[in-house]
């Protein structure tokens, strides 16, 4: 049985954690269903948001368990279940119905770029690099994971990416906006994570909706004004104070 995947929760902060160090944290095929079930359970808390993150500040994902390439040689059936098992865990992220964060620390390589690119956001520290490298080993990507990369940093930037199989590092990928922020601290992504946090739940799951374009999202607008959220939220706004949403 593959364990490579723990569940951290603590208060409003559902925090799935990687590791697998010695290997890089690259992930075996039997290794995504167990990624789909903990974010599934990450999902289901109470949590406000959900981190995607490494025990191993040298790693964050090395991608698919290359040990497991020569198996996919031989055995037609053995790539069905494993681009099955991939694509399902994704989806899993993004249908997600909570803010997620990616927080990057080393290396982000190979389906590890897919994986960080499910979540909403990516926050890498100042010493993470990233490739693409299917083109080292004469084999493809799947067409969901280059579709999202090309939406975050363009058609061209995609092309140069996959095409060059380059590894770019923490500043270029931030130029180029594969990741949104670089954290230089001690804490890497804290204070975002903190941040987000804090907020309303109601406005985070209806703004991440309507951000996904998901029907229904005028009626969470409409909603919204007789949540308790908005009770609190004004109530704070009004007495001048930090609006406390813990309730």
């Amino acid at each position: 049985m593959v364990v490579m995947f723990r569940l951290e929760t603590d208060g409003p902060v559902a925090r799935v954690v990687i590791e697998r160090g010695e290997k890089r944290n690259a992930i075996p095929i039997a290794g995504w269903s167990v990624l789909e079930r903990v974010v599934g359970e990450a999902a289901a808390s109470d949590a406000r948001l959900v981190v995607i993150t490494s025990s191993d500040p040298e790693s964050f994902c090395a991608g698919a368990d290359l040990s497991e390439f020569p198996m996919l040689m031989e055995d037609v059936r053995k790539r069905h279940v494993f681009r099955g098992a991939m694509a399902s865990a994704l989806s899993r992220i993004r249908a997600v119905g909570k803010p997620t964060v990616a927080v990057i620390e080393g290396g982000c390589f190979g389906a590890g770029v897919s994986l960080a690119n499910a979540c909403d956001m990516r926050i890498a520290g100042p010493r993470a690099s990233f490739a693409i490298t299917p083109a080292r080993f004469g084999i493809s990507y799947p067409q969901p994971d280059l579709a999202r990369l090309a939406e975050l940093v363009g058609p061209g930037q995609a092309a140069r990416l996959v095409y060059g199989a380059e590894t770019i590092d923490a500043t270029e990928a931030h130029r180029i906006g594969l990741v949104e922020m670089i954290d230089t601290s001690d804490r890497i992504g804290e204070d975002m994570i903190g941040r987000i946090a804090s907020n309303a739940p109601y406005s985070l799951c209806a703004l991440k909706a309507t951000l996904a374009g998901r029907w229904g999202v005028d009626k969470r607008f409409d909603d919204a004004f007789a949540s308790p959220d908005f009770a609190e939220g004004f109530k704070a706004f009004k007495a001048g104070r930090k609006p406390d949403f813990a309730g």
